[in-house]
Parts: C-alpha cells; sequence; structure tokens
C-alpha cells in the first residue's frame, strides 16, 4: 500500500499540480488528500469524459494534470480521449480503478465485462499503461518513467489501480470551495433586430482581445473555421473532435492562467452535448472565464438538422449553475459592451444568430498539435 500523500508529494515534485476527476471508492484516499492538499487543486468533474477535457485545459495552461475515475466509466472518456487528447498530443496522467478485477474476489455484476476489457480498451486506443505502483519503494521510479514518457512522447499514460492500493485518507474540510457570489441576469434582446453571423461574432471578439491577455477556445465545426477565417493568433485554439468539450477546456485552462480572460466560443449543438460542464463551472467559479454560446439552432456542418435548443433558456439554465453574469443578446453592441466591461465571471452570454456559412470556408493549415503548442508557448512567453 501507498500513503495518498507520499503519492502526491512525489507527483508534486515531478511537476503533476492539478487533479480533475469523478469519485471511486477505490481512489477516496487520493481524491480526499487532493482536496485537502493547499499547493494543488482538484476539479470536481461531473462526468469521466469533461475530467479528461478538463485535464486537456489544465495541460494548456501549463500545467501537468492528473485524472481520476473508475473503470466503469473509460466509456464516456473514450471521445476525449482519442479526439482531443491524442489528436493534439497532450500528455496526461490518468489514474483508472480496476472495478471487476477478473483476478480478484468477485465485483458488482455491472463491473464483471469492463474489469475483463479495461486494459484492452486502452490498448485499442493506443494509450500506454502499467499497473499502479503497490509500494512506496515502487514508487519514485514509476512516477519519474511516466512523466518522461508522457513529456518526451507527449501521450497520456494510464496507471490502472487495483483495490487496496492506497491507504485509507478521510476527508475532513470540503470548504476549499464555496461559491457565494452575488448573481445578475439580463435579457437584451431586440426583437426588431436582424440575427448577425458567426462571423460577424468572430471579428467582434477578435476587435475586443489581444493575443497577450486573451486565450479564446472555439468549439468544434464551423467556429473554429471561422474564427480562424478573421484571423489567425497564437492565443485561439481551434477544437476537433471532442464536441461539447469546449468549455471544460475553458474551465481547466482558466484555473491554470488566473491573470488573463478564457473566452470559450460555444455552440448549441456542442453544449447541450455535455450540459453538466456548466455546474462544475458554477462550482470553481473562475473570474477569468467567459462563456459565449452562438445559437444557430442547427447542427450546421453536418447538414443542418434542428437542434433542441429552442426549449432551453441557456440564460436561465446558467443562472441555476451559478455563473455570476448571465445574458442574452442578439447584437453587436451590446457584445462589445460586455466585453469592454470585462465584468468578474463566471460570465455566460447566449447570442442567437443566423445560420450559414462563407463559401470556400478554410480550414486551418495549423496541424492539432502545432496548434497546442503555438498556445501553450504563447502563454510562457
Amino acid at each position: 500500500m501507498i500513503c495518498a500523500e507520499k503519492f502526491l508529494d512525489e507527483a508534486f515534485y515531478l511537476g503533476f499540480n492539478a487533479y480533475t476527476g469523478v469519485p471511486c471508492s477505490f481512489l477516496k484516499p487520493l481524491i480526499n488528500a487532493s482536496i485537502e492538499t493547499d499547493h494543488l487543486s482538484y476539479i470536481p468533474a461531473v462526468n469521466e469524459g469533461d475530467a479528461v477535457a478538463i485535464a486537456a485545459g489544465i495541460y494548456l495552461g501549463g500545467g501537468l494534470p492528473v485524472v481520476m475515475f473508475q473503470n466503469s466509466g473509460l466509456g464516456n472518456a473514450v471521445n476525449p480521449f482519442t479526439s482531443l487528447i491524442q489528436t493534439f498530443e497532450i500528455p496526461i496522467l490518468m489514474i483508472a480503478t480496476l472495478r471487476g478485477d477478473p483476478e480478484n474476489e468477485p465485483d458488482e455484476p455491472q463491473h464483471q465485462l469492463m474489469g475483463k476489457i479495461t486494459t484492452q480498451i486502452l490498448d485499442l486506443m493506443e494509450v500506454s499503461w502499467s499497473w499502479f505502483p503497490g509500494n512506496e519503494d515502487e514508487l519514485t521510479v514509476t512516477m519519474e518513467t511516466i512523466k518522461d514518457r508522457i513529456i518526451d512522447y507527449q501521450k497520456p499514460h494510464v496507471l490502472v489501480m487495483k483495490k487496496g492500493s492506497v491507504e485509507p485518507y478521510e476527508l475532513t474540510d470540503q470548504s476549499k470551495h464555496k461559491n457565494d457570489q452575488a448573481l445578475t441576469i439580463d435579457d437584451c434582446v431586440n426583437e426588431t433586430s436582424d440575427l448577425v453571423s458567426r462571423g460577424d461574432v468572430m471579428k467582434m471578439i477578435i476587435e475586443k482581445t489581444t493575443e497577450k491577455d486573451d486565450l479564446i477556445i472555439a468549439t468544434t465545426g464551423y467556429s473554429g473555421r471561422e474564427l480562424y477565417a478573421a484571423e489567425d493568433r497564437n492565443n485561439h485554439f481551434y477544437m476537433v473532435g471532442s464536441m461539447g468539450c469546449a468549455i471544460d477546456i475553458g474551465l481547466g485552462l482558466s484555473m491554470m492562467q488566473p491573470n488573463k480572460r478564457v473566452i470559450v466560443i460555444d455552440g448549441d449543438g456542442a453544449l447541450l452535448m455535455r450540459l453538466g460542464a456548466m455546474s462544475t463551472v458554477g462550482f470553481m467559479a473562475p473570474e477569468n472565464l467567459t462563456h459565449i454560446v452562438l445559437d444557430n439552432g442547427v447542427y450546421e456542418s453536418t447538414g443542418s438538422q434542428k437542434t433542441v435548443s429552442s426549449i432551453l433558456d441557456f440564460k436561465m439554465f446558467a443562472h441555476s449553475n451559478c455563473y455570476r453574469n448571465s445574458s442574452k443578446l442578439n447584437s453587436l453592441e451590446d457584445l462589445d459592451s460586455l466585453l469592454e466591461s470585462n465584468k468578474k465571471g463566471p460570465n455566460f452570454i447566449h447570442f442567437p444568430i443566423k445560420a450559414g456559412v462563407p463559401n470556400k470556408l478554410p480550414r486551418p493549415l495549423i496541424s492539432p498539435n502545432e496548434v497546442a503548442q503555438r498556445f501553450r508557448g504563447n502563454i510562457n512567453d
């Protein structure tokens, strides 16, 4: 068995400074200890895929993340693992427990199949893995080897943890994050105004931001492409794949870079896939995060099938999830004013736009890996 504090100390010495995940009884000591350790940050994700995307944001913000969750949730993490972590070549350490271990005592029936195939799934995703160290004598060598591997190859690594690997650690204080901010809500929609285009919004955001002070995440689909077409900057992160994970990336990024403004440009269809992430944003309450949802009511890049956004009041949903300021607007003048005011966040802006895409809209000529490294390097400059 390993002492939880010993693991965290060893990991911190090697640069692993931020944790996120979803609870599992096997992970209880590590999660509890990371919550109570002052020099570490722990972000509680609402599902495993969100945790992986939050970790990506932590890395892009200059941190080195550890993701923790039960193997039963590995399926939830496959999409961001394959289309975000692997595609952008983002090094993270993940600890996945082995519920349903076929070599151990019988577990709950829902874990039996996943217990048999956990390591096979990792192999299929081309993710390197090893067993969680069984004692503290193995810890240093294991962690040093993993650190060197993920940095040298810019790839993730998974430690598969069996039952009883870490000594018990009881949680005594859960008050590290307490959101007691006053909340505001505003509706500035002009019903007589024509809806503007996505490209017009992108130009406004570029006009109101700088490479030095702002970090911009543009969601999957046409949002990233239109931001790129408007102007390519080092502080732009153009997502591909991992649909719905933009706000998770923005959250991890904002926690690592509290002195920069983080703007997440989301879409209605994308956000609907991972609405739970907004609860984590409200819980962590990053003051430097602004979340803009461009709502055209359709999945435009796949044939303009309707989304279900028309039945959801995004503004009220953000308010109920404790975003400090929640707004709905549809004019560039109002967006200009909000971006200029730079209010403490988290801020939410629901911005209905018209559907439509410019002819011959370019795709970024820079590879995903180059986008990630350029973005992270811009922060460190």
